[in-house]
């Protein structure tokens, strides 16, 4: 029996696409674990696999081999049960032309919810101003915000989200980071995010799955992967005398910036020198004053570049 603390768990899955002329190996024997409340980042260049792997996970499709399990249970088999905890936003999501509010209280009567529920939701992803206008008059990033909603409704544990930022302009991308972080804090549920485009989501994911031709290259949590891939990190210092500590760390070698906040720094190391930051923290003139040490974030997009070199 796979932990509750793992909602979705790949073991040994491949999955191929037998066509006329050619056969695609979609997924090849790909093993990973999605930790519970964390947002992953599911990458991967274009075709790598990320659109089969979230259709394994709603049982809309078998493995060719291998076992997926999502909530302790085969979604293929108890499709329904497990569809009706997770929320899901397809990466080009169709919509009938009927008013906004309408159509959500069309999807909160297939899934049970109440009027309250679509409400409460469309408050939550910043649709309020616009439940009475039709499907197509809103805009791409406004469109993204009813895909949101949609997913949301019936409080999913689990939210499925295929490149929801793809085809946006800047500020609209933006936006919708922005509430896929409101969502992340209010929530507290488990959000796999399907994409390509990287540095707009490392204020987001902490949980990232690796994913080209099919295979897992490397999977693993945000701080762990840059300490590994030697990538520079972000941490966040809660200090009663921010001042004192920016002038101690600026003389270290390996800080390669020191943000002076209220009441708080943000220093920029490599993650392998976590360590060295830490015995700096810890003398006696300075800990004293620390009341919180955490990593913010690292820089995905070169990762990402070492993760991509690495599988090729």
């Amino acid at each position: 029996m796979h932990s509750m603390s793992e909602p979705v768990v790949f073991e040994n899955v491949t999955k191929i696409f037998w066509g006329s002329k050619r056969v695609v190996r979609a997924l090849d024997n790909a093993s990973f674990k999605i930790p519970s409340k964390t947002v992953a980042g599911l990458l991967g260049p274009n075709g790598s696999g990320k659109t089969t792997s979230f259709k394994l996970v709603m049982g809309f499709l078998k493995p060719s081999s291998g076992k997926v399990s999502v909530f302790g249970v085969d979604p293929w088999v108890r499709g329904e049960s497990v569809r009706r905890r997770i929320g899901y936003l397809p990466e080009k999501p169709v919509y009938p032309d009927v008013p906004v509010y309408r159509y959500l209280r069309y999807v909160a009567k297939v899934r049970n919810a109440s009027e309250e529920d679509v409400s409460r939701i469309v408050r939550l992803v910043g649709l309020s101003g616009y439940v009475w206008m039709n499907t197509r008059g809103l805009s791409r990033g406004y469109l993204q915000r009813l895909g949101l909603a949609q997913a949301l409704i019936g409080d999913p544990e689990l939210l499925l989200l295929d490149e929801p930022t793809a085809n946006l302009d800047p500020l609209s991308r933006r936006e919708i980071l922005e509430l896929i972080k409101d969502l992340k804090k209010e929530l507290g549920i488990t959000i796999v995010i399907a994409t390509h485009i990287l540095p707009e989501l490392q204020e987001v994911v902490d949980y990232l799955l690796y994913i080209n031709r099919g295979r897992v290259v490397e999977s693993g949590m945000l701080e762990e992967l840059a300490t590994r891939y030697y990538v520079d990190a972000y941490y966040y210092i809660e200090v009663e005398e921010p001042r004192k500590l920016a002038s101690r760390l600026v003389v270290e070698d390996y800080v390669r910036g020191v943000e002076i906040r209220d009441k708080s720094l943000v220093v920029r190391i490599n993650a392998a020198f976590k360590e060295e930051l830490l015995r700096v923290l810890s003398l006696p003139e300075y800990s004293i004053g620390i009341r919180r040490v955490e990593m913010l974030t690292s820089e995905l997009g070169e990762l990402y570049e070492k993760l991509s070199g690495s599988s090729r």
